[in-house]
Formats: C-alpha cells, structure tokens, sequence
C-alpha cells in the first residue's frame, strides 16, 4: 500500500509539474523539465556487519555474493541542475563469512556463554527496495550527477544461518567449561524482521544519450533482528554497494 501510494503521488507530481509553464533559465534559452521512466539492471555487492565491529572481538572475513538486481527508475528533472528521483528494485543480498572470535558473548534462555573459536556464517535477503533521492546535476552537459536520499525495503524472504566449527564454550570469559567436539549450527532465521530503513549516497554519469551508470551505498539503520532478540552485545545492519545501468525508456518533455 505503501509504495503503491508513493508511486501514484510521484506520477502525480510529475503530470503537476508538466501543466506548469517554466521561466527561461539563461537569456532566451528555456528549460525543459523532463519526467522519465527508466528500466535498470545491477548487482549488490555486501551483507550484513556487525555494527560497532569492534564487537566482533576477533578477526571477520566476508564474501559477498553477486545476484542480479532488477528494477527502475523513476525521475523528475524540475530545476537545470536538480532532480528528484525513486526507484523500485528487486534483488537479493546474500553474503558467507567466517570470523575468529575471542570471549564473544551470546545470550540465550536465561543463560550467558562466551564462546572462544572459530565460526562461520551464511546470510541472504530477497528484498523489495524503494530508495528516493534528491540529485544534483554537474558538468558542462549535466552528464554526472550526486545522489543523497533514504530507502526503504521490504525483506520478503531471509536466511541467517551460523556454525561454530572449532573452540570453547564458558559461563565466564576465558573460561572453558565445554570444547567444540562437532560443529554446532544455529539458525536465526525465523527471528529475522521484514523491513528496513537507511541512507544512501550515489553517484550517476550519463554515457550515452539514454544510458546511464549509477554507484550507489547503502547502509541499513534498523537491526536485522526482530526487537527483543538481544543475542549479542552488537547490532547487525546491512551495508552494500550497488552498481546499476539503466535506459531512459519514456521521456515526457514539458517546455
């Protein structure tokens, strides 16, 4: 509902801003306000982070995994050198790691252990994604363009899934009151949430008359985690990177 609302309010600010007559920007020469429709294509590259990473309390290797990301974009040009713009993207971040650990602190039912060791871990989010934006134009042709704004996504499907493979538990730090003799495998996964905020920041050039590259990160503010699942004494976000292409399909020109 949503993001049926916020479309249909975009697509209805566009069609205002066309029955609008402009004012010449330089001299004689008048601007033109474009709206556009775009198809898109990327990749994703990040998971999630524990969020402070110091908390970790150990070394933290992760590798990412590339997923096609599929969508568009909606944009409104309104000033020579400002847009604002939205888009709706279908992807899914998925990404393995494995950390060395020393003392980390997990809670369960009316216990605290500290596990001392090595572990593994393997997470994905098949995410609906509506980031908006405000875009600055630049260059001699306003070919590139600097994107700050916020997004929003619905997590329609996820996967948190850890194994300690070798090492320690204790009820106290550096205490050992079990050895790992197998790998123990936990999984978080039906205590993941569903939605998520953060900011973004991008980066858009132009390249060719209707295709455009955009670099873009992001960073989740809300924990992966549903409120109340403190099973660690830090938070888990997401951070990615995003690389797109996209073609400006529909162009709807008002003088």
């Amino acid at each position: 509902m949503v993001r049926k609302s916020f479309i249909s309010a975009l697509l209805a600010m566009a069609f205002f801003w066309m029955s609008v007559p402009h004012l010449s920007a330089q001299g004689t020469d008048s601007f033109t306000s474009t709206f556009c429709i775009a198809p898109l294509i990327g990749t994703d590259i990040g998971g999630t982070l524990p969020i402070p990473f110091s908390a970790i309390g150990g070394a933290f290797n992760a590798y990412p995994k590339l997923n096609a990301t599929l969508g568009a974009r909606f944009f409104l040009n309104f000033h020579p050198r400002w847009s604002i713009g939205a888009n709706l993207n279908y992807k899914t971040i998925a990404m393995d790691a494995d950390a060395r650990v020393t003392n980390q602190k997990f809670k369960g039912e009316n216990t605290v252990q500290y596990f001392t060791g090595t572990s593994e871990m393997s997470m994905s989010f098949q995410i609906l994604e509506l980031p908006l934006y405000l875009e600055f134009l630049t260059g001699s042709k306003r070919q590139h363009g600097i994107q700050v704004g916020f997004f929003g996504s619905w997590v329609m499907r996820s996967r948190f899934i850890t194994y300690a493979t070798k090492g320690f538990i204790g009820a106290e730090p550096d205490r050992m009151d079990s050895a790992l003799s197998s790998p123990q495998v936990m999984d978080f996964s039906a205590l993941l949430g569903n939605w998520d905020v953060g900011l973004l920041a991008g980066y858009q050039a132009r390249i060719f008359p209707r295709i455009r590259m955009g670099l873009y990160v992001m960073i989740g503010l809300k924990d992966i985690f549903l409120p109340g699942s403190d099973f660690f004494d830090y938070k888990m976000k997401q951070v990615r990177g995003s690389v797109s292409v996209s073609y400006d399909l529909v162009r709807i020109f008002q003088r």
